[in-house]
């Protein structure tokens, strides 16, 4: 990883963690030895803790910086430990370690919750986060610059953003590429897809929200529209020389499809003495977690690195084998739960208790989804789709409870032992919409290339959403989870749904 990666100060915090687990376990071991104390016992308890608290300390929002202060820091650990506490004391119990665990439990807990503490205090009083913050400068057009400095406002302790070194042509071939985008995108994703578009009119009020191509491709841009840009010249090799013997430049992000030849060779240089070059997707993917579609270009698409979930094989083959798993695993658990939702479902409102709902899955393909009844039977008999809004008239009792709880969702582990469905993935929407969304939105179809899910990146990342422009925000978020796809993405997205459950959040 490199050292300059705006999520260091989190790493550092995370191993400082796994050091204080592992100390602590130690302490409570030596000081309460238990009487068979076998090495393959100490291994799996030091494991299973370290999985367990480290988990605990991610959902209880530890790592965040910006929300380490004194008191909500104290609760947020104790009730982090409390609950990792349990679930080891759980764990030692069903393996019959009572004797082996609870001694030791009573010293480790109270020495981790001590020193997590003051390992955290010690860590923000350092000086600068272990570093002064990174000087950078934009390449490219002042639009560029706009967005890039909105994504740089809350890790302003990471990043110094120095200015704008303008291209003559940044602008036009920025203008030239959003023309582009929607007419080329529209027969491909249709032909690649196949998606059967029924020409269903969406309500008044979905058409309403739908507002023009340019006006959502402008929207991040209006946003910033009264941030001061500093204007340090035309982007030539000397001027960026000069820059760098002056200012001490550590970063610079360019719009690469928009620099000349001789630029680029001064930047080659640059990059060979230790200046780190970025373009501009790949940096705002780091300090945001998301890809604007604002700067995304077809040049960028066709040569970036990741988006090969497809030829992934391994991957899908082990995300596949962990969803039946976990989904066969959920259903026994759920059993008591689901018989319950099926009584209170019909005493509530007549009807049936599950809904089925046709969605876009994997590769544009129709699949039925399934999900506990929320609303009033024939909540859409005039047939045209439509988004929920808050307070929904048509929503019922007990439906309001699911959908807060987010246990409407549970009938959806039979769509992911089907496979069509998977734990981790983009929402699937319904075909109605997507029609509407991939005409509105560029790039819309990337999500449809690997299988939707109960829960994603965009889900954990982005408040509920009712309208075209929160589904182009989403599909910011849905196009960095296709381009990162990974075990340790699906993982922090799991974790970070627990922690949405817990605070109810997204929910409508």
């Amino acid at each position: 990883m490199n050292w300059g990666h705006p999520d260091r100060d989190k790493v550092v915090l995370f191993f400082g963690d796994m050091a204080l687990i592992i100390l602590s376990a130690v302490v409570g071991w030596l000081l309460r030895p238990a009487e068979s104390a076998r090495e393959i016992r100490h291994i799996v308890s030091l494991l299973f803790l370290l999985l367990t608290f480290l988990s605990a300390f991610y959902v209880f929002d530890l790592y965040n910086l910006s929300a380490i202060n004194g008191l909500g820091t104290i609760l947020r650990l104790l009730i982090a430990c409390s609950t990792a506490t349990i679930l080891c004391s759980a764990f030692f119990y069903f393996l019959q370690w009572q004797s082996y665990s609870y001694g030791s439990l009573e010293l480790f807990v109270p020495v981790l919750s001590i020193t997590v503490y003051l390992w955290r205090r010690l860590f923000l009083h350092s000086s600068h986060h272990f570093g002064p913050p990174e000087k950078l400068v934009v390449i490219g057009s002042e639009s560029d610059a706009r967005i890039l400095s909105l994504a740089l406002s809350p890790n302003k302790s990471r990043y110094c953003f120095e200015g704008l070194l303008h291209v003559e042509n940044a602008q036009h071939v920025v203008l030239q590429e959003r023309r582009r985008t929607p007419e080329r995108l529209t027969p491909v994703s249709s032909s690649v897809f196949s998606v059967h578009r029924s020409r269903s009119s969406l309500t008044a009020t979905a058409v309403a929200m739908a507002p023009e191509p340019t006006t959502l491709l402008s929207t991040v841009e209006k946003a910033v529209k009264s941030t001061v840009i500093p204007d340090l010249g035309a982007a030539t090799s000397g001027n960026l020389l000069r820059l760098v013997a002056t200012c001490d430049l550590q970063a610079i992000v360019v719009r690469s499809e928009a620099i000349t030849c001789e630029l680029a060779g001064a930047l080659t240089r640059l990059r060979f003495e230790g200046i780190r070059v970025y373009s501009l997707p790949d940096f705002y993917m780091k300090v945001s977690e998301e890809l604007p579609l604002g700067l995304l270009s077809e040049f960028w698409l066709c040569i970036a690195d990741g988006f090969d979930i497809l030829q992934a094989r391994l991957f899908r083959r082990l995300k596949r084998l962990t969803d039946i798993l976990l989904a066969s695993a959920a259903l026994l658990l759920a059993l008591p739960l689901i018989l319950a939702v099926a009584i209170a479902i019909p005493l509530d409102s007549p009807g049936p208790v599950l809904f089925r709902q046709r969605r876009v899955g994997w590769l544009g393909r129709h699949f039925e989804v399934l999900k506990f009844r929320s609303m009033r039977n024939g909540a859409e008999n005039d047939g045209r789709p439509q988004w929920a809004i808050p307070n929904d008239p048509r929503i019922t009792a007990v439906g309001r409870i699911l959908r807060k709880l987010h246990l409407d969702e549970v009938p959806q582990m039979i769509n992911i032992l089907r496979g069509q469905m998977s734990f981790v993935g983009p929402r699937p929407e319904r075909p109605e919409f997507v029609e509407q969304l991939s005409e509105s939105i560029p790039f819309y179809h990337f999500r449809h290339y690997v299988l939707p899910g109960i829960t994603g990146w965009a889900q954990v990342n982005y408040p509920y959403g009712a309208s075209i422009e929160d589904a182009r925000r989403k599909l910011q978020y849905d196009l960095y989870y296709v381009r990162n796809a990974s075990p340790l993405l699906d993982l922090r997205t799991l974790l970070r749904t627990v922690r949405v459950v817990l605070f109810r959040q997204g929910s409508r």
